[in-house]
């Protein structure tokens, strides 16, 4: 009988199986076959209704439930460069569908996906026509016909709307009554890997991006794939891994349809945001301008929740927490949560422990304000958001 030839990969077993099995590569072709070949699952199902439009942007509206209604519209702003939908991405774990379930009137601010007609789009008109005007908007939705006062919102920016949203705090501070700043970088020196991919030794912005044309969805998706080399390996395996598990797999290819369907940038925009920002760290110093104005974060005196996770590698807590110390606030509270970016929004942890936390301090924020209208009682109830997490 003629011996079997040795087993190349003898040498390497021990170390292959340390990291899963020899099987894994196979785990990851199936699970790149099912990513490939399965239906994505329908997203955004919270029902609401469309409150304003303008271009390509919408404004959605989402009912209280009337039994547990408060006061303060809550604003709520994701960056641009993603769709809307990650705060709507299942219905048990809707970020917008739980602070409405929880009583308060939630809306959602759609950037939508611009077209070359925007490529002109800068910083000045993202923060001063589009979310100025949806602000104005939500103010005199929220006040209905009582021919009142328009009241002040609480805006809650996620990552980049985060930080237009601090942005819109500090040039606007009239507008708003509360402001929730997660994940959202103001020290661009620290803002991890992505400062790193586009520092100014290594990315001339002036000639990697046209301001006449956006920047196309091929080359963010390169980016964003440079920022986590691994994560096609991890992803396809994850996929694998749910398949034997329907409603864990609806939930990863949710998931996946918002990682897959990223949105161009007006190239006008994006030159100067990363130009100010990550470039040249001109927020905390106070040299940004809009439009001529200063963008002064000590101007910014409303009550702030200043949200950063321990496992984030885009937005890292470094990068988040100095805002913090950055404004003229008073009521300042801040949290590091152990999860990733995307994780305090999707999957399990948003239900049980971030959204009843913004619940928490959105109440006593507001019973704060109720109890400042002389409507002593109103706002009982609400507890410090900094609770035992």
């Amino acid at each position: 009988m003629t011996p079997l030839p040795p087993d190349p990969l003898a040498l390497l077993r021990p170390l292959v199986a340390g990291i899963g099995g020899l099987d894994q590569a196979d785990r990851v072709r199936r699970g790149a076959s099912l990513l490939e070949t399965l239906p994505r699952p329908p997203v955004g199902l919270t029902p609401h209704q469309v409150i304003h439009r303008q271009n390509k942007l919408v404004v959605r509206f989402y009912a209280p439930d009337p039994a547990r209604a408060t006061g303060r519209p809550v604003v709520v702003v994701p960056s641009m460069i993603n769709r809307a939908y990650i705060v709507d991405l299942e219905p048990d774990r809707s970020l917008v569908g739980a602070l409405a379930a929880a009583g308060h009137p939630t809306y959602l601010v759609d950037w939508g996906e611009p077209g070359p007609e925007d490529a002109h789009d800068d910083v000045g008109h993202v923060l001063l026509t589009l979310l100025r005007r949806s602000i104005d908007r939500v103010r005199r939705h929220a006040r209905g016909a009582s021919g009142g006062p328009l009241p002040p919102v609480h805006l809650l920016g996620y990552c980049q709307g985060g930080t237009l949203s601090a942005m819109y705090a500090a040039l606007r501070p009239q507008d708003v009554a509360g402001l929730v700043a997660l994940n959202a970088p103001v020290r661009f020196s620290q803002g991890g890997r992505f400062a790193s991919f586009v520092a100014p030794g290594h990315f001339d912005v002036e000639q990697a991006i046209s301001p006449d044309a956006l920047v196309p969805v091929e080359v963010m998706k390169v980016a964003f794939k440079l920022l986590d080399p691994m994560g096609n390996w991890t992803k396809h395996l994850a996929i694998e891994q749910a398949s034997h598990d329907p409603k864990a797999l609806a939930r990863t290819l949710a998931r996946e349809r918002w990682l897959e369907e990223n949105v161009p940038m007006p190239g006008t925009f994006a030159r100067e945001f990363i130009r100010a920002a990550y470039q040249e760290d001109r927020l905390l110093e106070g040299s940004w301008t809009v439009r001529g104005q200063a963008v002064d974060l000590r101007r910014i005196t409303c009550p702030l929740l200043v949200a950063a996770c321990a496992r984030d590698f885009i937005s890292p807590k470094e990068a988040c927490l100095p805002l913090a110390q950055a404004t003229g606030s008073a009521d300042v509270t801040t949290e590091v949560l152990e999860t990733g970016h995307i994780g305090v929004v999707v999957g399990g942890f948003g239900p049980k422990v971030f959204f009843p936390m913004l619940d928490r301090w959105f109440r006593r924020v507001d019973g704060a304000w109720v109890a400042t209208s002389a409507k002593a009682g109103a706002g009982a109830g609400g507890q410090d958001a900094r609770g035992d997490l």
